[in-house]
């Protein structure tokens, strides 16, 4: 506990969710923490942020009101105001507690189409930043704390500060936002190596792959490009994992040749996709200036991670 300016405040551990709190030096306070993020369908759906609250030294029957406005942030620099989510009234205070109180609010805002449109339209398949700030009032009997700073406000900022900005990435916002909506669906896709055969190509492949969705997760212009020439490198060396010799005549294949046909096709894919990614490593400068954007990368590195599971499947 630290005493700062007549108002005591109290240190958390590091995290990645930053404390907002009024502590009084009679030991009543209340604080909050930032949480979950997610989307719930509704009638018009509603964009849901979870605020962690803790209480303590209130006097019985004691309430806030708590009013959190947001804004988000695009990595393409790009923001949208979301105004005020609807206010939420919380009683805080409890006779006869020993211990601090813990408990929840939502911050809600409710969408319009065009307000999930232009949401969509300034991510463009990228990251979102959610920038929140909470703001609360003492409305009942319990609100009678005079050596509080400035008593006489009704409104308050949590001390000592707003919460730092929630980073959303892609697959999380198409995961708890989007796909709650049913507007969109994330999928995952995991390459196992070969058990008991695989060999350093293998290894190799999932490597540029890792560097793939690394990079893709990054998301500038470079990294897009970066990531298509690492798909592409993984598709240089899955293409020449080759399936056993075929029977020619389609009639007469077993259920092994039936499937490495299957695979052989994919293998053509392969070079086709290769001859399309070359261009993001290409030593002619014309090529090289091709502006990739997220879509290129994401069909690179999807068709590329699906071939290799196929092809490890059988090697």
């Amino acid at each position: 506990m630290q005493a700062v300016g007549g108002v005591a405040r109290k240190i958390d551990p590091p995290s990645n969710r930053l404390a907002i709190e009024s502590t009084p030096m009679t030991g009543s306070y209340i604080s909050a923490t930032v949480g979950e993020l997610r989307g719930i369908p509704a009638a018009e759906p509603i964009l849901r942020l979870t605020v962690d609250i803790e209480a303590d030294g209130l006097a019985d029957g004691a309430s806030a009101l708590f009013l959190v406005t947001g804004s988000v942030h695009a990595d393409s620099g790009r923001s949208l105001n979301l105004g005020a989510a609807a206010p939420v009234l919380k009683q805080l205070g409890y006779s006869g507690r020993k211990t601090p109180l813990t408990t929840q609010v939502y911050a809600e805002w409710r969408l319009s189409d065009t307000a999930i449109e232009r949401i969509e339209t300034i991510r463009d398949g990228g990251n979102l930043m959610l920038s929140p700030a909470v703001e609360y009032a003492l409305i009942s009997s319990g609100a009678a704390l005079p050596d509080w700073q400035q008593p006489h406000r009704p409104i308050r900022v949590p001390y000592p500060g707003q919460p730092t900005d929630i980073r959303v990435d892609a697959h999380q916002w198409v995961q708890n936002v989007l796909e709650q909506w049913q507007l969109a669906a994330a999928v995952s896709l995991v390459v196992a190596l070969p058990a008991g055969t695989a060999t350093d190509e293998h290894r190799t492949v999932v490597s540029r792959l890792a560097a793939a969705k690394r990079l893709l997760t990054a998301g500038t212009p470079d990294d897009l490009k970066a990531s298509v020439a690492a798909s592409r490198e993984a598709c240089e060396l899955l293409r020449k994992m080759r399936p056993a010799t075929i029977n020619s005549a389609a009639t007469q294949r077993d259920l092994a040749e039936r499937e490495a046909v299957i695979l052989d096709t994919m293998t053509e894919l392969a070079q086709a996709l290769f001859n399309y990614d070359s261009a993001a490593s290409h030593p002619d400068p014309h090529l090289r200036d091709i502006a990739w954007r997220r879509e290129n990368a994401v069909l690179a590195l999807g068709t590329a991670t699906s071939l290799a599971q196929l092809v490890f499947a059988r090697t």
